[in-house]
């Protein structure tokens, strides 16, 4: 009867461990860079750094469940630690900002294990931040992910790249032209895959978007995602494949790089 009851507590044992087998292997990271994510941010001016990290973490969660590799959030992400307009702010209140800002989003990398990207808005300028999945702020204008050229839009690239990132900001009153497209275009023109990120909500509006050449895209559109709204907050997350644009970069028109353009409308 005891061996019985002894054998019966193993038997449990067991059973157990083989039903938590899987959650006690090593989360395995992918050895090829395939996902990326776009983040539509709603502005909302935190309280503290507290609020904005928890906000960051949240979203940057559900970017990795749907497999995003790399995060882009738009530009202005300073601004949502202002407690007061930007300009009676002083230099030094500023910096102590974007250092904080820094801070939060080199921490979520480095808990997510994944690449983010975004930018400050300092006195009309934007400053682009790119942080590895250590956390680590990488300097330069050429990042690498698996081999992947990925680089900011506005920095002038002499080489091509792969991915090219554009992160926004854009009041509510200027017109549709600068509320979005911007990458897509850039993609048509250099072969690349993009992505374009706005900030939304109060006086700031966009549309943000995953794009890519035309060739690359079965709908022969360029838009591989695109947000349903210029206002809400939304995540987009989709695949790339880099291997697709050699191929379509040879296969380009020397004579007349725009005629193909028109001819998929």
């Amino acid at each position: 009867m005891i061996f019985g009851k002894i054998s019966n507590v193993f038997r449990s044992f067991f059973l157990k461990r083989k039903a938590n087998a899987f959650l006690d292997r090593p989360v395995i990271e992918p050895d090829v860079f395939e996902y990326v994510g776009v983040i539509q941010f709603q502005h909302q001016n935190f309280k503290n750094s507290k609020d904005f990290h928890t906000k960051i973490l949240s979203l940057v969660k559900v970017a990795k469940m749907e497999g995003s590799q790399l995060v882009l959030f738009p530009a202005g992400m300073n601004m949502e630690l202002y407690s007061v307009p930007e300009e009676s702010l002083s230099r030094n209140q500023i910096s102590k900002i974007e250092d904080e800002c820094l801070k939060v989003f080199s921490n979520v990398a480095s808990i997510e294990k994944i690449y983010v990207g975004y930018a400050d808005l300092v006195k009309g300028m934007k400053i682009y931040h790119f942080i590895n999945s250590n956390g680590k702020s990488v300097e330069g204008n050429i990042f690498t992910i698996y081999n992947v050229k990925v680089a900011f839009m506005d920095d002038e690239i002499d080489e091509d790249v792969d991915l090219i990132l554009n992160p926004c900001l854009t009041k509510k009153w200027a017109g549709d032209y600068e509320s979005f497209g911007h990458a897509w275009l850039y993609s048509q023109q250099k072969y690349s895959y993009s992505m374009e990120s706005y900030m939304v909500g109060d006086h700031f509006t966009g549309q943000s978007g995953i794009y890519a050449p035309i060739e690359a895209t079965e709908s022969m559109s360029g838009i591989i995602k695109q947000t349903q709204s210029k206002i809400l907050e939304e995540t987009l997350v989709a695949k790339i494949d880099c291997s697709i644009l050699g191929m379509v970069k040879r296969k380009k028109s020397v004579k007349d790089e725009y005629a193909r353009l028109l001819e998929n409308k």
